[in-house]
């Protein structure tokens, strides 16, 4: 028990994401901690515990049978401490300190839409916001460093609770210039699929626009890529190509200076599914459902 006595939470919590990974570099970037730190960590518990739980070369990390067998037991006590701090630092919901992540393609627009009734409905909240990639945010989620998200469904993701809030419609940006600008709609059979411009890899714009327009990386024309629909954007008014944008990233204004038309599509429109979504075993799950339940009750308003 001496030995087990040394061991903190942090400790443990370097076990569990090291299982997760299975690499050292991408789970000490998990922790944000070095990985000298996180290999001394993992000896720590095993020296404690008396077990290797991990083999390890210069190029594999994998668990042990022991590794396995602990590693179930690790997880219920970080959750286990997690929701007794969870219960015992919070007088009702939605107080405190509340975890949310936004892919980049969302949350610059819609975070404004609720935000500021939000905080007049919990006074006693503190948001921390985190914008992220799709893959990043899943991985918070899993790891419980994030205690929701919104981003688009569906995940695919085992363990989470998923509730959609809004389907948003993609509008084609296209140059003034552009042979299509003229006209009051358009439809998918009109787009060139040499034309359409995509964001980085990671995004989920990226796959959106691949899937909805029949689109291979290879048969894109234009080497450039965006990091952001801002980006994006401005491809598209200086004459590089056409892409599609998130209808609720169109405000008056965002046409760079009258260089880009937003043109709708011929329903049924394509777009995309925008959601909130939690981990089943996330330590604040209630409050996790009481913001759920009020952006749902937001958008049937």
């Amino acid at each position: 028990m001496d030995r087990l006595d040394a061991l903190s939470l942090r400790d443990l919590r370097a076990v569990v994401v090291l299982a997760d990974r299975l690499h050292f570099g991408r789970a000490a970037e998990d922790l944000s901690i070095a990985q000298p730190s996180l290999s001394a960590a993992v000896k720590k518990v095993e020296d404690a515990l008396g077990e290797r739980l991990f083999d390890r070369t210069s190029r594999h990390v994998s668990l042990t049978p022991a590794g396995q067998r602990v590693l179930q037991r690790i997880r219920s006590v970080l959750e286990e401490v997690a929701e007794i701090a969870s219960s015992r630092s919070r007088e009702g919901l939605l107080t405190g300190r509340f975890r949310l992540g936004f892919v980049p393609t969302i949350g610059p627009y819609y975070a404004p839409r609720f935000l500021a009734l939000l905080r007049r409905r919990y006074p006693k909240l503190e948001l921390v916001l985190t914008e992220a990639l799709t893959e990043t945010l899943l991985q918070m989620l899993r790891h419980r460093t994030l205690d929701a998200a919104i981003i688009c469904l569906p995940t695919g993701e085992r363990g989470l609770t998923e509730t959609p809030l809004l389907r948003e419609r993609f509008l084609l940006a296209a140059p003034t210039q552009h042979p299509l600008a003229s006209a009051t709609e358009v439809t998918l059979g009109q787009l060139d699929p040499r034309e359409m411009l995509l964001m980085d890899r990671g995004h989920c714009l990226r796959e959106q626009t691949l899937e909805t327009c029949g689109v291979t990386p290879d048969s894109v024309m234009s080497a450039a890529q965006a990091a952001s629909v801002e980006t994006l954007r401005h491809l598209v008014a200086a004459g590089n190509g056409c892409a599609l944008i998130p209808e609720m990233a169109v405000l008056p204004g965002f046409d760079c200076a009258g260089l880009v038309r937003y043109l709708p599509f011929r329903e049924p429109s394509p777009g995309r599914t925008i959601g909130f979504v939690f981990h089943e075993r996330c330590p604040r799950i209630d409050d996790a459902a009481e913001l759920a339940s009020f952006l749902t009750e937001l958008h049937q308003e």
